[in-house]
């Protein structure tokens, strides 16, 4: 989930200077979570919170897999306690209806360039077929929390139906814009 309190100008004649800190940490038995948050270096103002579950795949059954404990052995000591810098709750996402959604992007296939090493489809260009779908003449993204359910492959053709398998969900929360 990423969350977005303010919007920089990005100028760099204007030497915006964003700080960036990250933490990793233990979410349950057989995933982590890292943190990050970015602030307006100058002021300390809070800019974007965000928060992701990393899991690890099998390679061959394409199935969740446990960490091993040689991997978790090595990075624990970098771990921190404490709970995600956005509320959790927030990223448990309902079942979406085409009925209910306020955009819909049918039939949407993948391109070459949308693809990664593993020729799934990059987990970036779902963010970015999500944010193509809505207006954004009047109105700037807010928050976006995606929860990536399978791969999205050569031949897949994305879609919101109730029939398909379900590849990834997403929610977004938009705010009118701010003329600066």
């Amino acid at each position: 989930m990423v969350m977005i309190w303010v919007y920089t100008s990005w100028l760099i004649f204007r030497g915006d200077v964003v700080q960036v800190s990250t933490q990793v940490a233990r979410n349950g038995k057989n995933s982590m979570r890292r943190d990050w948050l970015l602030r307006d270096y100058k002021t300390g103002e809070m800019l974007i919170r965000a928060s992701s579950n990393w899991v690890m795949m099998n390679k061959v059954t394409g199935r969740l897999s446990k960490i091993p404990d040689e991997v978790r052995g090595e990075i624990e000591c970098h771990f921190v306690n404490g709970p995600p810098v956005v509320d959790d709750d927030c990223r448990k996402l309902p079942k979406l209806e085409e009925a209910t959604a306020d955009y819909v992007r049918n039939c949407l296939t993948p391109r070459w360039n949308d693809f990664d090493v593993n020729q799934h489809v990059n987990n970036v260009k779902y963010i970015g077929w999500i944010l193509e779908s809505a207006p954004q003449e009047k109105y700037e993204l807010a928050s976006i929390t995606l929860e990536y359910r399978r791969e999205c492959r050569k031949n897949s053709v994305a879609a919101v139906s109730a029939l398909g398998v379900e590849i990834v969900k997403a929610q977004t929360k938009w705010r009118p814009k701010y003329t600066r």
